[in-house]
């Protein structure tokens, strides 16, 4: 179910009432957006919270076997992985007010949410990455080890790029 479907069928009786007066409307469905766009940034940083925890599990496993030699690009992972979480928390919520530098039309409200969206599948990404290294440590496969933590740097430095693309949308770039 879309985010914004879920804001808007919870108004109340006065948000309906004043949802027929032209100019309000169109001002609150910007807001609309804005909202959607922080509650799906929530999300996802949860979300990749969780896929930490699992990184952070599993690095613990690499402690012993032959995934040793792995401990520190699986702390480097998860370094970066909780900087784009906090860059996610921190981003610009698409709101610009009247004194802002930077001006966000509905349309780049749109691509934002847009945007966020994506992000979805790479969470699932890194818990997939996360899982591949899970199951080369079941199998105690050294080759197999280096080569999920590979994927899981990978995965994780995709995704904080891709969202630093985010930035681009804001000032109109994208």
């Amino acid at each position: 179910m879309d985010i914004r479907q879920t804001i808007s069928d919870g108004k109340g009786w006065f948000e309906r009432i004043t949802s027929k007066i032209p100019l309000y409307k169109g001002y609150k469905q910007k807001e609309e957006a804005r909202e959607a766009d922080m509650l799906l940034r929530e999300h996802i940083a949860k979300q990749l919270a969780e896929q930490l925890r699992a990184a952070e599990d599993v690095t613990g496993q690499l402690l012993t076997g032959p995934g040793l030699a792995q401990l520190d690009d699986m702390g480097q992972g998860n370094m970066r992985l909780q900087t784009l979480i906090d860059k996610i928390k921190t981003a610009a919520q698409g709101y610009a007010g009247l004194f802002d530098s930077v001006k966000i039309k509905e349309a780049e409200l749109e691509t934002l949410y847009q945007f966020d969206d994506r992000m979805l599948t790479k969470v699932d990404e890194i818990g997939e990455a996360v899982n591949s290294i899970q199951a080369a440590i079941d199998e105690s496969d050294s080759s197999k080890i280096a080569a999920s933590v590979r994927r899981y740097i990978k995965t994780v430095s995709d995704t904080s790029e891709l969202f630093d693309r985010r930035k681009d949308v804001l000032l109109g770039l994208a």
